[in-house]
Parts: structure tokens; C-alpha cells; sequence
């Protein structure tokens, strides 16, 4: 993934870590004015290139194309996005709460204790979300 040249970028070991909270480096790939001035202010030094960046921008389509599986692209642990590939999963209720239904049956053929039930049937731990519609 180009960790090594990332982390050279960064100032030092992962995280962008070094002296005076390290030097970050980010990568756009849309000029949006809110987020360049903000990423200024901080400091931050614009890249172009494909390996030495701490923190991406990106939108979902260029998400997708960075983690497409035939890549085998993996992020450094000085590297972020603001995006993750199936991230609707968690931010659609719908999908999340298929999600979290399919996590409850996991736990549920594993005996774990978090899907443990009360005498009338309710779960006592993954209760956490309402009646969810799709319209």
C-alpha cells in the first residue's frame, strides 16, 4: 500500500505522527472551497500522488475504486478516508438493521450471552433500534 513513503510523508512512523503533530498530507478529488480553506487552516499540504496521502476526500465512486477487490489496495495506518466501500450498509436504517438482525442469528447460533432473551421473547441487549420502513 505504500506505507513506508506514506509514513516518510507524514514526518515519521505511522499515524503521521513526529514532532508537532506531524505534517498531513491530503488528497482531493473535487474542489470543494469549504474543504480547502479548512484543510489550510490546519496546515495540511495537498498531494496528488497515489501512495502519499494521510487523509483522502473522496467521493463514494472513487471509494469504490480504490478498494475494488482486483486491486487488493489496503489503507496504511496513517492513512484515512472519508468514505468506506458499503458504507450504506450502516448509514440506510434499513440495512442497518438487516445488519444488526443478521449479527443477532450469529450470535444467537454461537450461544453468545448478548443475545440472550427475556421470558417473552424481547432481546435483553440488541434491542437498540425502531420499526424501520422502506417506502
Amino acid at each position: 500500500c505504500g506505507c513506508a513513503t506514506a509514513a516518510a510523508a507524514a514526518g515519521g512512523g505511522g499515524g503521521g505522527g513526529g514532532s508537532g503533530g506531524g505534517h498531513v498530507r491530503y488528497r482531493i478529488d473535487f474542489e470543494k472551497k469549504v474543504l480547502l480553506a479548512n484543510f489550510d487552516q490546519r496546515g495540511w499540504t495537498e498531494t496528488t500522488s497515489d501512495a502519499e496521502w494521510n487523509f483522502f476526500w473522496a467521493s463514494v465512486g472513487t471509494v469504490k475504486q480504490i478498494f475494488n477487490p482486483e486491486l487488493g489496495f489496503r489503507l496504511c495506518d496513517d492513512q484515512i478516508v472519508n468514505h468506506f466501500p458499503n458504507h450504506y450498509e450502516l448509514t440506510r436504517k434499513d440495512l442497518m438493521v438487516k445488519n444488526i438482525k443478521r449479527y443477532r442469528k450469529d450470535l444467537e447460533k454461537d450461544g453468545h450471552p448478548l443475545a440472550a432473551r427475556h421470558a417473552d421473547g424481547r432481546y435483553k441487549y440488541l434491542h437498540m433500534f425502531p420499526l424501520t420502513f422502506n417506502l
